[in-house]
C-alpha cells in the first residue's frame, strides 16, 4: 500500500517526519500525486489546490483516504511547539476529523484570557487560496465594517499580538489569525460555513471549541511517530 505524499513546500524536516510517519503505519512512501490509486493507497496533500485537485477526487470516488494538511489553526509556533493540522478532505473545516475528550487541550494548559469589551473591530481576511468549497470569496472584506488588517503572505505588517491590541472585536472569514484573538479573549464574529473554530464567544463555547479543534492539531514529533496518522485513519 502506498502513501501519495505531496507536500508544496519543500521542508526537508517535515517531508522526513511524514514519511517516517506513514511508514510506521506500514505504507511505502512515494512524493507527489497519482491519478491512478491502488486499493490501499492514500493521498497525503498540503492543501486541495493545484495538481491535488483532480488527484484528491479521484481518491474520494474510489473510496480512498485523503488527508489534507497545512499551517496550524492556532499557529506552527503554538506554546513553543512545532504544529500543522490535518483532517479528511479539507483543511480548516468542522466535522473532518475524529474527536476524543478534552484531555488533549486541557493538558496544554494553555491561557484563554478574559475577555475584552470594548476596542475597535478588526476585519481579519484570508489570503484567497485553497478550494472553492472553503476559499474566502474575494470580495468579502469589503462587505465588513472595521479595519482590515492584510493578510501578512500579501503585504507586510505588524506582528499580529500588536495589531490587536487595541481590538474588542474581530470578524473573519476563517482565519487562523482569529483562533489566536480568540486565546487572547478578543470576541470573533466569523463568516465561513462550518468554520472548524467556530464558537459563540462565551467561556463554555469557546473552551469546548479548543477541546474540538485540538484533535486536528499535530505536533511534528507526533505525525513522525505515526501517532496522528492513526488517530484519523480507519
Amino acid at each position: 500500500m502506498i502513501a501519495w505524499l505531496n507536500l508544496r513546500h519543500p521542508v526537508s524536516d517535515r517531508t522526513e517526519s511524514f514519511k517516517a510517519g506513514l511508514e510506521r503505519l506500514g505504507y511505502s512512501v512515494q512524493l507527489g500525486c497519482t491519478n491512478n490509486p491502488g486499493d490501499r493507497d492514500i493521498l497525503v496533500s498540503w492543501n486541495r489546490i493545484r495538481e491535488a485537485v483532480a488527484s484528491a477526487t479521484v481518491f474520494e470516488a474510489a473510496g480512498r483516504p485523503v488527508l489534507i494538511t497545512e499551517n496550524a489553526s492556532w499557529g506552527n509556533d503554538f506554546l513553543g511547539g512545532s504544529w500543522l493540522t490535518m483532517a479528511h478532505g479539507f483543511h480548516n473545516t468542522a466535522g473532518r476529523f475524529p474527536i476524543g475528550g478534552p484531555d488533549r487541550w486541557d493538558s496544554l494548559g494553555a491561557e484563554l484570557r478574559q475577555w475584552r469589551t470594548s476596542g475597535e473591530t478588526v476585519v481579519l481576511p484570508q489570503r484567497g487560496i485553497g478550494p472553492p468549497q472553503v476559499k474566502m470569496p474575494p470580495d468579502w472584506p469589503q462587505h465588513q465594517k472595521g479595519r482590515v488588517r492584510a493578510h501578512p503572505g500579501v503585504r507586510a505588517c505588524k506582528p499580529l499580538e500588536d495589531d490587536l491590541a487595541h481590538a474588542g472585536r474581530v470578524v473573519t472569514w476563517g482565519s487562523g489569525a482569529a483562533v489566536r484573538a480568540l486565546l487572547w479573549g478578543i470576541p470573533v464574529e466569523s463568516h465561513m460555513p462550518n468554520w472548524i473554530a467556530a464558537q459563540d464567544n462565551t467561556d463554555a463555547g469557546r473552551l469546548e471549541m479548543f477541546q474540538r479543534l485540538s484533535w486536528a492539531q499535530w505536533r511534528l514529533s507526533e505525525i513522525r511517530s505515526g501517532e496522528a496518522f492513526a488517530w484519523l485513519l480507519p
